[in-house]
């Protein structure tokens, strides 16, 4: 996949997880990960259950924005989001690698550093 149909694939995954479908989200990507679609579907499937944990201390999601994109030459791209509740932030990044051509999902985490975000 190029950048910029890996740039809209990864705003339609925020947009779903505002949208608390974490399933379909992690469903969507699976077809741009490197490994194992079932593992990361997995992995999807626990995220989905952290999340719903989260959200029944803050709240839904009230929205996402793009934070920043970062390439290493041509080999690694960062995307970062920042995801919005009333009283708290993630920070969400999609990691992906290209071996030749097009864009691999590696990875997809996300933590509560703002303070990283400074630099």
């Amino acid at each position: 996949a190029s950048k910029d149909k890996i740039n809209k694939v990864s705003d339609y995954f925020m947009s779903q997880v505002v949208q608390a479908e974490y399933d379909s989200a992690y469903s969507l990507m699976s077809a741009y990960i490197g490994v194992s679609p079932e593992q990361f579907e997995e992995r999807g499937k626990k995220i989905s259950h952290d999340m719903k944990m989260l959200e029944a201390r803050q709240g839904k999601p009230l929205s996402f924005a793009l934070l920043k994109q970062e390439s290493v030459g041509e080999h690694f791209y960062k995307i970062s989001y920042l995801l919005k509740y009333p009283s708290a932030a993630l920070v969400w990044e999609l990691n992906y690698y290209q071996p030749q051509e097009g864009w691999n999902l590696v990875d997809i985490s996300f933590n509560t550093n703002i303070n990283a975000l400074f630099e």
